[in-house]
């Protein structure tokens, strides 16, 4: 039920409360409740592929590597849950999204892909589910990274652009050259080389902040590191790939 209409339905029990009071003969009352069905969005093998061809490329290509998309309900801008997106499968409902965050949560299993059910979603009219990936590295250690190791990931992903969608198409994207680091709040950043230190970042503030650069323009020797462990580091993807879902039925 939408919220002006919990308001309405409030002031309307409340008239009709003082309304019996004086009269005579109550009225009988008619309320409308207003609510979203669900309705189907994708099916699960459309979704999954994406996830088992990434977990199908070979190893030294993802290793330390990892996919993650994220969703947000548009036009309204809201959080992943509020669309209510699941898998109605023979069992019920598999919800697919994480509670704390706008990540979608996909089940991997030869069950589900073989029963193939609908992504359901609570979609109002004209409203889909606007999604964007991106590759997370998970570094050795929490707070630091040197750059041969950030030249490393980016080579990583180049190889995997290639495994996906060939070497002649990959040669006509751009290659991944930088790394987005998601510095933790009241954390400083630092590039240190040569027993020389540059603030590359001093995160004063309550929420993480990212600092996007280019592992190139840096030394190999150079060592990058945090006071505190890092929120996330991601691997730019070329060409920023995103993705819509919308009502089918």
């Amino acid at each position: 039920m939408r919220k002006h209409g919990f308001f309405w339905l409030l002031a309307t029990c409340c008239l009709t409360a003082f309304q019996q009071a004086h009269a005579e003969t109550p009225q009988p009352e008619d309320i409308e409740v207003h609510a979203t069905r669900p309705v189907t969005v994708q099916t699960y093998q459309a979704v999954a592929r994406v996830f088992r061809r990434f977990n199908a490329l070979p190893e030294q290509d993802r290793a330390n590597l990892s996919l993650h998309v994220l969703g947000r309900l548009q036009p309204q801008d809201a959080p992943l849950k509020a669309s209510g997106l699941h898998l109605q499968t023979k069992n019920g409902a598999i919800p697919l999204f994480n509670a704390d965050n706008d990540e979608l949560t996909v089940p991997l299993t030869d069950a589900l892909w073989a029963e193939n059910p609908p992504l359901m979603a609570n979609l109002p009219a004209e409203s889909f589910i606007g999604f964007t990936f991106q590759i997370a590295v998970s570094p050795p250690q929490p707070d630091q990274f040197t750059d041969t190791q950030a030249r490393h990931w980016l080579r990583q992903l180049n190889n995997c652009m290639e495994d996906i969608v060939g070497v002649i198409v990959a040669f006509m994207l751009p290659d991944a050259h930088r790394l987005i680091v998601s510095v933790a709040p009241h954390s400083r950043l630092e590039a240190v080389n040569a027993d020389q230190t540059q603030l590359l970042l001093d995160n004063q503030s309550d929420a993480p902040q990212n600092f996007v650069f280019r592992p190139q323009d840096y030394a190999r020797s150079t060592l990058f590191r945090s006071t505190r462990a890092f929120n996330k580091i991601l691997v730019k993807i070329p060409l920023d790939p995103h993705a819509k879902m919308k009502r089918k039925s």
